[in-house]
């Protein structure tokens, strides 16, 4: 069984990341940007020369963490273009299924609509991510620390699904009008008397 600390301190970052990851996210891309580019250069340099391995590790950090969020809006704009395809084309080819051209030319404009809402829809995509992410920590945690073995699969997903829902509501209600993450001005509320 891990250390108590650590699983204190597990579950204490997979609780602030579920109901605060939404501005922590900006700080942490370009941070886990840079751990990935220092992991890829540490594997593609051959261990007999220490000092370029690290050079060439640094400098792919600093690549990485600068384009990371080129790259993040990039891949969520992909998610939401193959979704978009797979829910048009799929359809189209369950209506229709002797004309796969057309199921091919509906699915691309189901492609192009869903790459557009995901890139609209990025700052409730770092919230249901980062909710996500604090959850599967906290499950995690929660997995090792309970006894006897038989239950703690279902009190783990438990778990899970609670901290997860309570992440997404929480965040949507604190950040849900701001946007850091996407083109476009924040939402105003409307004022009291």
């Amino acid at each position: 069984m891990p250390n108590a600390l650590v699983l204190i301190a597990a579950v204490s970052y997979g609780v602030i990341f579920a109901l605060f990851g939404y501005p922590i996210f900006r700080v942490l891309l370009p941070i886990y940007g840079g751990i990935v580019g220092y992991a890829v250069g540490m594997a593609i340099v051959v261990p007999d020369y220490p000092v370029a391995a690290f050079l060439i590790a640094v400098a792919l950090a600093i690549v990485f963490a600068s384009l990371s969020y080129f790259y993040w809006s990039v891949m969520i704009g992909l998610a939401g273009a193959l979704l978009g395809y797979g829910l048009i084309a799929g359809s189209a080819i369950f209506l229709y299924p002797t004309a796969p051209a057309v199921s091919l030319l509906i699915g691309l404009a189901g492609a192009l609509i869903g790459f557009l809402i995901f890139l609209a829809a990025k700052d409730l995509m770092v919230m249901v991510a980062c909710a996500l992410n604090g959850a599967m920590i906290v499950g995690g945690a929660t997995y090792y620390w309970l006894d006897p073995l038989s239950t703690r699969d279902y009190i783990t997903l438990a778990v899970f699904v609670a901290v997860a829902v309570i992440g997404v509501v929480v965040q949507y209600r604190l950040f849900g009008k701001e946007r850091k993450y996407s083109a476009g001005k924040p939402r105003k509320t409307p004022s009291g008397p």
